[in-house]
């Protein structure tokens, strides 16, 4: 059986179901759900929860968090490349993170196999150019009376 598996939950008819072995979610109706085979549904899954080290990106909701997303799929999923990732530190606390998953979250550095520096570097560099703008943006807004530069 090549079926997808992942726990489930639902207030209505339709499921929230978080493939464990692909780690993506989808919201799946109750006539879609068909039981697992328990040899099957032994087996641990293959996705692992991870999150990029040493920095942290927003959340979709929170100020650049879809320019971040974006950003993040642009250096990953749309570059055809293929990634390596180091693991610096694993959080084993457990608990769920909403559309992942429960269980140990691997805080990694992720590096294209031909890349001069990593994932993490690069969404660093943009966070910090970010920064730098929205200051001098303020400094300058601040240093403008009346129309006039004082």
């Amino acid at each position: 059986m090549n079926t997808p598996r992942g726990p489930v939950e639902s207030p209505t008819d339709m499921f929230e179901v978080f493939y464990i072995d692909y780690g993506n979610q989808e919201a799946v109706a109750y006539s879609q759900l068909r039981p697992v085979d328990p040899s099957v549904s032994a087996a641990p899954g293959l996705a692992q929860l991870c999150s990029l080290a040493y920095i942290k990106i927003p959340n979709l909701e929170e100020d650049f968090g879809q320019e971040a997303a974006e950003y993040l799929s642009e250096l990953t999923l749309n570059s055809g490349k293929e990634f390596r990732a180091k693991v610096e530190e694993k959080d084993t606390s457990g608990g769920k993170v909403k559309g992942q998953g429960t269980g140990t979250i691997l805080a990694v550095t992720l590096v294209a196999v031909d890349a001069e520096i990593s994932v993490n570097a690069a969404m660093l560099q943009v966070i910090l150019l970010l920064l730098l703008i929205l200051t001098l943006c303020a400094f300058k807004v601040h240093h403008i009376h009346r129309g006039k530069i004082i």
